[in-house]
């Protein structure tokens, strides 16, 4: 399905693999819209998880993940792209943001399917394994999910949740235009801002409308519609970054970006008056929570979650494999 993560692509893989359909791979990775990205356990989805396996240095569990992929398990690898076969961040910078799915290992060479290896080859790569794509092997997950939902659970388990957070997280966002208008924005906020919206908050409109389609099919439009606009502002958040290069602590190259966030901001405070109306729900008190900063605090926390400010040291391991 178009309009997926890279993480979600690699869900849905394994799901198609179980025999699911569209409709049914929708259901079952449709959350309710959270822009503060606080509301549920990360990697938690209303009928399924992914449970993740995090370290320094993906030797600590490599063979546990390659023993799942050998046996016919797939998993989902986010790897340290410093450490990636050629990666724009390769030997550059430590920066996780990225998923492939983990398809086959033969003890030299570990295939994966990625939505960025060229559809000729079916979105597979070939790599090579070696002791640094081990080393940037440190977080993998294994996925797990149940049947999908009835129309009844899609209202009060996924609209109406949606529903109420918009309501609640629109001041934060609106506080977000505000503080880049005042402050800038730099490239580090600017890639971890990217990763919330291309990473959660499209996926999550993109899926909750085709979850709906046949029985909200006048909220699906809507959603479709607030999926489009976060699509284009992270493509175009994108496209700065590639304009700005070494110049990614220069606020004035994502000036120009502030327009079509606030695009993006409207297209959700729409979606939010459609959601109430259409579900007969109360109107929303703006001020329920009182919390401007929560948007920023999520991009914050995916800035240091992405750019892994704990990995160790680049030369570590290198250092090891030559002193043995």
């Amino acid at each position: 399905m178009d309009g997926l993560s890279c993480l979600l692509r690699c869900v849905e893989s394994a799901l198609r693999a179980e025999g699911l359909d569209n409709r049914e791979i929708a259901q079952a990775l449709a959350v309710p819209l959270d822009l503060r990205g606080d509301r549920r356990k990360s990697s938690w989805f209303r009928h399924g998880r992914l449970d993740w396996r995090n370290a320094v240095d993906g030797h600590e569990h490599w063979d546990e993940f390659t023993a799942l992929v050998a046996a016919g398990t797939p998993c989902v690898l986010m790897p340290d792209r410093y450490y990636w076969p050629g990666d724009e961040f390769e030997g550059v910078a430590h920066f996780l943001d990225h998923m492939v799915l983990a398809v086959a290992y033969d003890g030299e060479v570990l295939e994966v399917l990625d939505t960025d290896a060229p559809p000729a080859d079916g979105y597979r790569r070939r790599i090579p394994v070696t002791p640094d794509v081990v080393r940037g092997c440190c977080r993998f997950a294994t996925v797990h999910f149940t049947p999908p939902d009835d129309a009844a659970a899609l209202r009060t388990t996924l609209l109406e949740p949606t529903a109420v957070a918009l309501a609640e997280d629109l001041p934060a966002l609106r506080a977000v235009a505000r503080r880049w208008r005042r402050d800038g924005l730099t490239g580090p906020a600017a890639r971890a801002l990217h990763v919330v919206v291309l990473g959660a908050v499209q996926p999550s409109l993109f899926l909750t409308a085709l979850a709906v389609e046949q029985a909200y099919p006048a909220l699906a439009t809507e959603l479709l519609a607030a999926s489009r606009a976060a699509q284009k502002l992270g493509r175009t958040l994108i496209g700065a970054h590639r304009w700005a290069g070494a110049q990614a602590d220069d606020t004035s190259v994502y000036a120009p970006v502030l327009a079509v966030f606030e695009a993006c901001e409207a297209a959700l405070a729409r979606l939010g008056d459609e959601l109430h109306r259409q579900l007969d729900l109360p109107t929303p008190d703006p001020d329920a929570t009182g919390d401007d900063e929560g948007v920023w605090r999520r991009i914050v926390r995916n800035q240091a979650w992405c750019y892994a400010d704990r990995v160790a040291p680049a030369d570590q391991h290198r250092d090891e494999e030559r002193n043995r």
